[in-house]
């Protein structure tokens, strides 16, 4: 009878574990489940670079695992409890390059069936390297009355790094530098950027160093006239009937103690020696120590009219009298006929009140004298001859 018991016991007990097993494979089964959006964690990027390779593109690569375990397992884990890597230690060329996806690390009571995607695509590139100089791009102008130095850039040139067809694209490195109404030296450090051919800014490249030291002087300003220096004589028979440049005027800056002496600023040298035709010559500008253009890179155009010597005459109607004060003065002859030389083109195109002829009766006595006649011209033309040389006046 006791024996009896006992057996029925463990055959309840028996019995009751199959229904608990059987109650709780109906109420929590075991099942399938896609987690989503796990982020690609890739590893083992040094060995790219000791490859001298490098990713380019994109980087963030996410995938969904299929997970399998009872419902309540499965259904708690979120994206962060599974750990998902690519390992890029075996790529060895640039280009398209295909990376499997491993599952590492799962929460426990669940197990891996699959991911998709399984694999994913890597851009590889290869690493460049070039040394190229700054270019300092000035913003805004200055005061009125000061002028800027060229910029300095400390150091004048940077490093740039990175995936080959990015550094390809790299035409400038700049720095900018705003000077809008400054009127004192800049000393400023500022960021370098790589532009493109457009200008445009290449991204995914590095700078080395990424900020330089710019200085620019600002200094004040004059502006002088331009003088052409002119050696040499034309050949025999010829002479300079005509200079002229372009610019007539240029700003120049330096310290003031360099400005205050300058009135003009001379042309380089131009030689006419033996010359019988006009000159047409781009000349640089002949500076003094201490001194330099605000336009750094302009020169000045020469023209000089070389022209044949000729011989006229001409008549002039009237003859000034100076210094006649309260005195009463009369000229007996007013006409003069003077004989002038110089270029061609000025004598033939001059005219009788581009002259003027006069007597001086300053320090003339009253009564009838006889006094020489002068004869002025601001016309590049030589006076050789004056007819009559004299005239008589009367001084009342």
């Amino acid at each position: 009878m006791l024996s009896k018991n006992i057996t029925i016991k463990i055959l309840s007990v028996v019995l009751a574990f199959i229904l608990w097993l059987y109650v709780m494979g109906e109420k929590n089964p075991e099942i399938s489940y896609d987690v989503g959006n796990i982020p690609v964690n890739i590893v083992n990027l040094n060995t790219l670079d000791k490859k001298g390779l490098t990713l380019i593109g994109d980087k963030n690569f996410t995938v969904t695992v299929r997970i399998k375990g009872r419902r309540s397992d499965v259904m708690n884990v979120r994206p962060s409890d599974i750990q998902v890597e690519a390992d890029v230690s075996r790529i060895i060329t640039k280009g398209i390059n295909v990376v499997p996806v491993q599952v590492i690390s799962l929460p426990k009571n669940v197990t891996f069936v699959s991911a998709n995607p399984s694999e994913i695509k890597l851009d590889v590139d290869k690493v460049a390297r070039v040394q190229m100089p700054v270019r300092v791009k000035v913003n805004g102008t200055v005061i009125d009355g000061y002028a800027m130095k060229p910029a300095i850039s400390t150091p004048g040139e940077v490093i740039v790094s990175g995936p080959e067809s990015k550094v390809n694209l790299v035409k400038n490195v700049i720095a900018q530098v705003d000077m809008s109404n400054k009127s004192k030296d800049v000393n400023i450090s500022v960021p370098v950027e790589a532009v493109d051919s457009d200008n445009n800014e290449v991204k995914g490249v590095d700078l080395n160093p990424k900020y330089i030291k710019v200085e620019i002087d600002v200094n004040r300003a004059i502006r002088v006239p331009v003088t052409a220096k002119i050696f040499g004589k034309p050949m025999d028979g010829y002479d300079v009937a005509e200079v002229s440049v372009l610019p007539e005027y240029v700003y120049v800056t330096g310290e003031d103690s360099a400005l205050n002496s300058i009135k003009s600023i001379d042309t380089k040298q131009i030689d006419i020696s033996g010359k019988n035709a006009p000159i047409t010559e781009n000349v640089s500008f002949d500076l003094p120590d201490g001194i330099s253009l605000v336009k750094s890179d302009s020169t000045a155009k020469v023209y000089i009219d070389i022209e044949k010597i000729v011989t006229s005459d001409i008549t002039l109607s009237n003859i000034d009298v100076k210094g006649a004060g309260n005195k009463n003065v009369t000229v007996s002859n007013s006409n003069v006929v003077i004989t002038v030389t110089g270029p061609e083109n000025i004598v033939n195109s001059a005219t009788p009140s581009e002259f003027s002829a006069y007597v001086d009766v300053t320090n003339a006595s009253p009564g009838t004298q006889t006094l020489p006649i002068n004869v002025t011209t601001d016309l590049n033309l030589k006076i050789v001859k004056v007819k009559p040389e004299t005239v008589d006046v009367n001084i009342q």
